[in-house]
């Protein structure tokens, strides 16, 4: 998918004030022009080329006009070999046209897209804050550029009180890490996809994603009674009522009902339960927990948000 090979681009450049051959752009090119993701900017003056078992270097010439470079054979005398000049064209990286069409894409309203993207430099950017179905609440969308498993300006930017939690950090493709600050991991691709009318994104997966942020008042339909341990959701006909263990377990999910999910292994560390559902509760567990897709190891209670 376009948008996640440019983003690929991105990862293996240098820097993103290096400019970008042919080649580097991954077979794109004239998509990636087009869109002015990249802008011409100069040409190289000199390339390699193949000589018997090794390669040499010389230097060409442009013929702006005829939009060609020529350069003469090393291993034939006197043979001036010409082609397109695409070929040794340089190319800026024109990153902010790239995430004003992801903002288009993704629906991020005008007022609420960021007036200062970058959180850490050539790493991170905040595109903006987008709401969260109908309701009043928003969530941080971010722009991930090499998401390592840890780092302290990475943690330090995701707890920014300036923006708010749970928010949807979109990467160049899936990536199994915990983020700070109830954020979770997405790939460009997962998300952005070929509607047949053009590139939309995937309704029913960014709902997934931001399922339980604009969780309202309390529901009389469901509730957990941490002294009982009894869970009524609306899903379950009744209530159902959890001791020991098991209760525990059952609390933690209550008390993130509102997140996108836990990771299991998170809860075996904090409450030191079994090493999964079947092993907690048994062979029913799915009533009440369900696993989320794409998402090894994650599940949330099934709150009816």
């Amino acid at each position: 998918m376009l948008h996640s090979e440019f983003l690929q681009v991105l990862e293996r450049a240098r820097s993103l004030d290096e400019r970008l051959s042919f080649d580097d752009l991954r077979g794109h090119a004239k998509a990636f022009i087009s869109r002015r993701w990249v802008v011409a900017s100069g040409h190289l003056t000199h390339i390699l080329v193949p000589v018997l078992d090794s390669e040499q270097e010389v230097e060409v010439d442009v013929d702006d006009d005829r939009q060609t470079y020529s350069y003469l054979s090393p291993s034939s005398r006197g043979l001036l070999i010409t082609r397109p000049l695409s070929g040794i064209t340089l190319y800026t990286i024109n990153v902010d046209a790239w995430m004003d069409e992801v903002c288009g894409l993704l629906e991020i309203e005008p007022s609420r897209r960021a007036h200062s993207r970058e959180v850490i430099p050539e790493k991170l950017w905040h595109l903006g804050d987008i709401r969260v179905g109908r309701t009043h609440r928003f969530a941080p969308i971010y722009l991930a550029r090499r998401l390592p498993s840890f780092d302290t300006d990475w943690q330090r930017a995701l707890l920014n009180a300036k923006r708010p939690s749970q928010g949807i950090v979109l990467t160049a493709r899936d990536v199994d890490i915990e983020l700070p600050n109830s954020h979770q991991t997405c790939g460009v691709d997962r998300l952005l996809m070929n509607s047949g009318d053009g590139m939309a994104y995937d309704v029913e997966l960014l709902h997934r994603l931001l399922k339980g942020v604009a969780a309202d008042a309390d529901d009389p339909d469901e509730y957990f009674d941490a002294d009982t341990g009894d869970l009524k959701l609306a899903c379950m006909a009744e209530p159902k009522t959890f001791k020991g263990k098991q209760k525990e377990v059952i609390a933690m999910f209550w008390k993130a009902r509102q997140q996108h999910s836990l990771k299991w292994s998170e809860v075996v560390t904090r409450t030191r339960c079994q090493k999964d559902p079947d092993s907690v509760f048994g062979p029913d567990w799915s009533i009440w927990l369900e696993r989320i897709e794409n998402q090894r190891g994650h599940y949330r209670l099934r709150t009816r948000q």
